[in-house]
């Protein structure tokens, strides 16, 4: 259900949201991109480094991810959701997994938060543009355990895709990825009701086409700290997700942002560059490059 805009007596906006995850027969899956990357806000910083393909995320970055954490929250509390309901998937890029971070410390609602661990998954990892270069620039997770203490290292991925990745079978591992989430997290009144992953624009973007059967014409391009809500019950064979760019859509839904920067872009952009840059979201996005109009 997507949530309703309501107005208080100080005209100040605010959001409310159906109980639904009170029926132990549902399941939510929330989709997250990270926040604004900082090589994108200081492009000569991957000079400087000897991990280029591990930016952090940028100020304005971490400021999203709270904003996001703070969202959530109210999402949560609000189904009467606790932290004991909670699976949180996150890449194990840096930028990934510092978005988790400054998210689920935002949880102050939710009955313990304290206690929601971030799970390492490879299976949503970014998508390898670079033969492998940006993928060797991660450290061994039991490092990231010293400056991430909400990170649980015994977590086995779903599975580890193999590095380098031809462009041509990420789909394909997307699908692998949700058919595996599908089998491993079951809907169940004994299984934790909420999933949260978190990770790169492409891959939100082709997990909510795997999750939904829906095309990737369907999915609002992934801009930063972008939120997709997905549901389903037992015995669905998919996710449900709302239609993009209507009213309060999940699909890819900003506005709980206060400023999502000019620096890390919306993206669904798997087609051929020389065609409008390559898009392949909804052509009426608000997101669509403006050659679509004109098309």
């Amino acid at each position: 259900m997507s949530p309703i805009l309501t107005a208080d007596t100080d005209a100040a906006t605010t959001l409310t949201f159906n109980n639904e995850c009170s029926d132990m027969g549902v399941q939510m899956l929330y989709i997250v991109r990270h926040g604004d990357r900082w090589d994108y806000e200081n492009p000569k910083w991957t000079e400087t480094t000897d991990r280029p393909g591990d930016p952090p995320l940028s100020d304005l970055g971490h400021a999203q991810a709270r904003e996001t954490g703070i969202f959530l929250d109210q999402l949560f509390s609000n189904d009467g959701v606790t932290g004991d309901d909670v699976t949180w998937l996150s890449s194990p890029f840096l930028r990934t997994l510092q978005t988790s971070n400054e998210a689920i410390s935002q949880l102050q609602k939710v009955p313990g938060a304290a206690n929601i661990k971030i799970l390492p998954e490879s299976s949503i990892f970014e998508w390898d543009g670079k033969n492998g270069a940006w993928h060797a620039s991660l450290p061994p997770i039991a490092e990231r355990s010293h400056y991430f203490p909400r990170l649980d290292i015994t977590h086995e991925s779903l599975f580890v895709p193999n590095i380098p990745e031809p462009r041509i079978v990420f789909h394909d591992r997307c699908d692998r990825a949700i058919q595996l989430l599908n089998g491993n997290y079951p809907v169940t009144p004994q299984r934790r009701k909420v999933i949260v992953m978190v990770s790169h624009a492409a891959a939100c973007i082709s997990l909510v086409r795997a999750a939904t059967n829906m095309s990737l014409a369907d999915v609002t391009p992934a801009a930063p700290c972008s939120v997709y809500k997905l549901t389903r019950r037992a015995h669905d064979t998919s996710w449900t997700i709302d239609a993009h760019d209507t009213a309060n859509s999940m699909n890819g839904y900003t506005a709980h942002l206060t400023n999502m920067g000019t620096n890390t872009v919306p993206w669904n952009h798997f087609g051929d560059k020389l065609i409008h840059q390559g898009y392949t979201g909804p052509k009426a996005s608000r997101f669509a490059p403006t050659s679509i109009a004109s098309d």
